[in-house]
């Protein structure tokens, strides 16, 4: 259902930086490998995978594996990643701006933030998150959001449950049914306005500018009534699922919403606000300005999130108040976004 004709390389220059990719590195046709990244041999890349260096370097070593819809960022020019060698990322996975060792496996669902380090021989469990500047040792057990050491493992121990499936909670796929591709309506400003080439589009959208969709994103509705509004200077970033469910997503001006966001049905989301990366909303959820929902929260139905304040957590409920060094934090975060939105549009996808 969500296949779509697909002409855009998976390798995509950034500013002067082209992939770095040996040559033996299996790579699906709908992922994207982009700008300032180094890639070692034997590497598996599958479907929808995103790989973004458009700033510091991404650096991935040999013989790993990156499943389904995972995402691999840097901060800026500030912070890169680095992955070292035999390492697992499983599905719908978030590396972030972090230093992982070699033969650590990523379990489903599960993020790893800003700043974070986690040695060798680690397993990161299903729906974990590492919050940012973390550190793990090597041969950690890892779980719980926020991220705690369970116990000390070792050799026998990782090889026996590197071979098992992690069991997330979680199912993106769940969030990609019944989805109509016929429907699409978009309004923008082709001069302003960043759309990946291969989001997914099957519903109305009005971006308005400076706002911007990211790659592998999706946005659709079951029927032909469904439609999101993008303010301006807004941004849904890449592997982010959203489902209309036939009603109005409404994103205010200057909105950030992380990489692999869900959102599943009729939403606010107002100005200035911050989605974490890795979260879900359900239906019927207002972020009021300002608030912030932390990384990997689950915004259960009907849910309000108070103006500056941070919501976090399964499900999300009221941790504290945004401080003045967060709004700034997150306001220069949205404005890279705005950069951003400017250099990818003087890019060449044919």
């Amino acid at each position: 259902m969500l296949e779509k004709k697909n002409n855009i390389h998976p390798r995509i220059k950034f500013l002067k930086y082209f992939p770095t990719i040996a040559k033996n590195v299996s790579i699906s046709s709908s992922a994207k490998i982009i700008g300032n990244s180094n890639i070692k041999k034997n590497t598996k890349i599958l479907d929808n995978v995103i790989i973004r260096g458009d700033g510091e370097k991404i650096e991935i070593g040999e013989s790993c594996l990156f499943e389904k819809r995972s995402t691999v960022h840097v901060a800026s020019d500030l912070l890169g990643t680095k992955i070292g060698n035999n390492c697992i990322i499983e599905q719908y996975a978030i590396i972030h701006a972090c230093l992982i060792g070699n033969n650590v496996k990523v379990g489903e669902n599960s993020v790893v933030m800003d700043g974070s380090t986690v040695g060798d021989y680690s397993i990161i469990l299903a729906d974990t998150l590492i919050p940012p500047g973390k550190k793990f040792d090597r041969f950690s057990l890892i779980s719980g959001s926020p991220a705690k050491l369970i116990k000390n493992i070792d050799t026998s121990y990782y090889n026996k449950f590197n071979g098992l499936k992690s069991k997330s909670n979680f199912r993106f796929k769940e969030y990609l049914r019944k989805i109509n591709l016929n429907l699409q309506s978009i309004k923008f400003d082709e001069d302003k306005t960043f759309i990946a080439p291969d989001a997914l589009i099957g519903c109305s959208i009005i971006a308005k500018p400076n706002s911007s969709i990211w790659f592998s994103t999706v946005l659709h509705s079951p029927d032909n009534k469904g439609s999101v509004y993008l303010g301006s200077g807004s941004n849904i970033q890449d592997n982010s699922i959203f489902n209309t469910k036939g009603k109005d997503i409404h994103i205010g001006d200057r909105v950030t919403i992380g990489h692999n966001v869900i959102i599943d049905g009729k939403s606010r989301i107002d100005n200035n606000a911050v989605i974490g990366m890795g979260s879900i909303l359900e239906e019927n959820c207002i972020v009021e300005k300002n608030a912030f929902v932390g990384a990997n929260s689950y915004v259960k139905t009907n849910t309000v999130v108070p103006e500056g304040k941070i919501y976090a957590g399964n499900p999300a409920k009221y941790f504290r108040d945004v401080s003045q060094q967060e709004k700034e934090f997150f306001s220069l975060g949205q404005k890279i976004y705005e950069k951003l939105t400017l250099e990818y549009l003087k890019n060449s996808y044919d």
